[in-house]
């Protein structure tokens, strides 16, 4: 095997299918296949299952495609690292965002890169912070930005901000007693018809938490979309808790009242992450820098409704 076969296979997976991975590469698709095809008779394994539905990596294929990725980053470092830092950060760089951090993060983020790294391409992943997590652990993202995890090894996570989560609803609906801006109990809040992602989400199992022994979360609707989830409580089907940042706007327009939790308040902390366990490339210790900044200058200048993180120096990794 050489390092262009496992480019190839790396991008195959990634991709879900030759025709994908060979229009990425600009390789003609019978010569991934071959190449493919060579790999698994040296390998004496099969790599790859293929169906219907596209390719998929079996066991043994999750195997190299693990060793494949770090096998790469490290051939990419190494250039880096002889280039030196008069070579301005180049290649691409993937970040995986929950949907609520996107859409505040994700465009200052592009336009600050295009500005100041214009050879590095970001490329952005959205979904739930589990899910970027394992991402992260997996390889498939270089950076991310999470709420929590209870497992921190192998990873580097440094705290960026706290935001409040609050309740929200659309106006009119009434089964909240308090005016707009007042604050309710966590029971009080417990007790409404709530639109909220499913258990084993961070978010619901902080909810959960919070209302402890003293209210029991019975959602009418369980969804694990936060843009779902806010298109559900504007037609007036219930209410949720959903980060502060993520409903000012709207409530701004009228079409959200929110309201504060308290007994106990509700915060949660928002991280920047990556893998200590892969070496990571020049352009991805510029944009997890880059990254760093804008967040924090996102709340220093009362875009993102939180308080700055106890990490107040930017990380060691990126200095």
């Amino acid at each position: 095997m050489d390092l262009r076969q496992l480019r190839y296979f790396t991008a195959i997976v990634e991709q879900g299918s030759f025709s994908k991975a060979a229009t990425k590469l600009r390789v003609a698709q019978p010569a991934l296949s071959q190449h493919l095809r060579h790999m698994e008779e040296e390998l004496g394994v099969a790599l790859l299952h293929r169906g219907t539905r596209g390719v998929l990596p079996t066991e043994a294929g999750e195997r190299l495609l693990e060793r494949a990725r770090s096998i790469l980053a490290e051939f990419g470092e190494l250039r880096d690292m002889v280039r030196g830092e008069s070579v301005a950060p180049a290649g691409e760089v993937r970040i995986g965002l929950p949907g609520t951090v996107s859409e505040q993060f994700s465009v200052p983020l592009i336009e600050a890169a295009r500005e100041k790294f214009p050879a590095v391409r970001i490329r952005i992943a959205e979904a739930m912070s589990g899910f970027v997590l394992d991402w992260l652990r997996r390889g498939e993202v270089d950076l991310a930005v999470i709420y929590s995890t209870s497992d921190p090894k192998g990873l580097g996570i440094h705290h960026v901000l706290t935001e409040e989560l609050c309740l929200f609803g659309a106006p009119g609906l009434g089964a909240v007693t308090a005016a707009p801006g007042a604050t309710v109990t966590m029971a009080e809040a417990a007790a409404l018809d709530l639109i909220l992602p499913g258990i084993g989400h961070g978010l619901r199992d902080q909810i959960e938490e919070a209302a402890g022994a003293k209210a029991t979360i019975r959602p009418a609707i369980e969804i694990e979309s936060y843009g779902q989830i806010k298109r559900l409580v504007q037609r007036g089907l219930g209410y949720s808790i959903l980060p502060r940042m993520a409903v000012t706007e709207h409530e701004k327009a009228g079409i959200f009242q929110s309201w504060r939790i308290a007994q106990p308040t509700l915060y949660r902390k928002v991280y920047l992450a990556y893998s200590t366990e892969r070496p990571m490339p020049a352009a991805a210790r510029a944009i997890g820098q880059l990254s760093w900044d804008i967040l924090r200058g996102l709340v220093q200048d009362e875009t993102w409704t939180a308080t700055l993180g106890e990490d107040g120096d930017a990380p060691a990794l990126y200095g």
